[in-house]
């Protein structure tokens, strides 16, 4: 499979080059790794031709929620499997004490959802209220 032919218009043909200095080179390379550039080149192509250079910013305050939300996450999911395998054991089963036994189970599962849910409200609440002030 052969490479897709270059617009001629925009087709990169003449080669300049230019000398910076150790600690302007390092700013560009900071500046690399929160833009949408892919190489320094780029990034000084994209300032000499003055055009939009996309800016990303990580918030570190909103780290910790991300952790814990997928902390809490992987518990619901745990808990769904488990849910999963007692709904198959009871509907494989046909003694009625078994039955009321996994119905027993599958009850206490759900109140460890409810649990998860209550300290998921806890956790976005404050969030939630602070992105409707914006």
């Amino acid at each position: 499979m052969t490479r897709k032919k270059v617009d001629p218009a925009i087709k990169l043909t003449h080669k300049v080059t230019i000398h910076l200095s150790q600690a302007y080179y390092e700013k560009l390379e900071r500046w690399l790794t929160h833009s949408n550039c892919q190489t320094v080149s780029e990034l000084a192509r994209s300032i000499l031709y003055k055009e939009q250079i996309n800016w990303y910013h990580k918030d570190a305050s909103l780290e910790s929620l991300a952790v814990e939300l997928a902390f809490i996450r992987k518990e619901l999911n745990a808990v769904g499997k488990n849910i999963n395998q007692i709904t198959h054991a009871f509907h494989v089963t046909d003694n009625p004490n078994q039955k009321m036994f996994h119905a027993l189970k599958v009850a206490e599962e759900y109140r460890k959802v409810g649990v998860k849910v209550e300290e998921l409200l806890k956790i976005i609440s404050p969030v939630s209220k602070s992105w409707l002030q914006k």
